[in-house]
């Protein structure tokens, strides 16, 4: 039973190795931060929320710092809304749903064409407490939880897209 276990192992790990499978966040000089996401200028985004987003998404694409020249712009838009949940027979709300969508388009410098386009939606909840501080502090917490997921999700679409595109 052992036997059957090691050689199954050994199979699998052949099998993935010959399948063309690499991580995107793998150091190497061929990976994508070295050969596409450092070339890739970030547009500001709006607001004190598109700030964040904006600084997330640079820390998480140019760990390094970006390279020059820029090929790339990634322009992106952001909008939240609050949904109230947990309704009391006073009909107040003790707990809120925080939703945050981000749209982003991926364009070509030298030639203004969008190369990609997508979405990331997000919902984060908190709870409404009796304190005005105390909500307004768990309200900051889940939009910085929110923007942070949104802005893994968008690298992760962005390095799909350069994995399997066609030049």
């Amino acid at each position: 039973m052992l036997w059957y276990k090691i050689i199954t192992s050994f199979f699998l790990c052949f099998l993935i190795t010959g399948c063309g499978f690499s991580p995107v966040y793998v150091k190497d000089n061929k990976s994508l931060f070295n050969t596409q996401f450092r070339y890739i200028k970030i547009d500001p985004i709006q607001d004190r929320v598109g700030q964040q987003l904006r600084n997330e998404l640079v820390k998480i694409l140019h760990p390094t710092g970006a390279a020059s020249p820029l090929k790339y712009s990634l322009n992106t838009t952001i909008s939240i809304t609050k949904q109230g949940l947990a309704i009391k027979k006073s009909e107040l709300a003790t707990r809120s749903n925080l939703i945050v969508r981000a749209n982003f388009t991926l364009l070509e410098n030298e030639s203004k064409k969008s190369l990609t386009t997508g979405n990331s939606r997000i919902v984060t909840s908190y709870n409404i407490l009796d304190q005005v501080y105390a909500t307004k502090v768990a309200e900051q917490n889940a939009q910085i939880r929110a923007i942070s997921e949104i802005s893994r999700d968008i690298a992760s679409k962005l390095g799909v897209f350069f994995r399997y595109r066609k030049k």
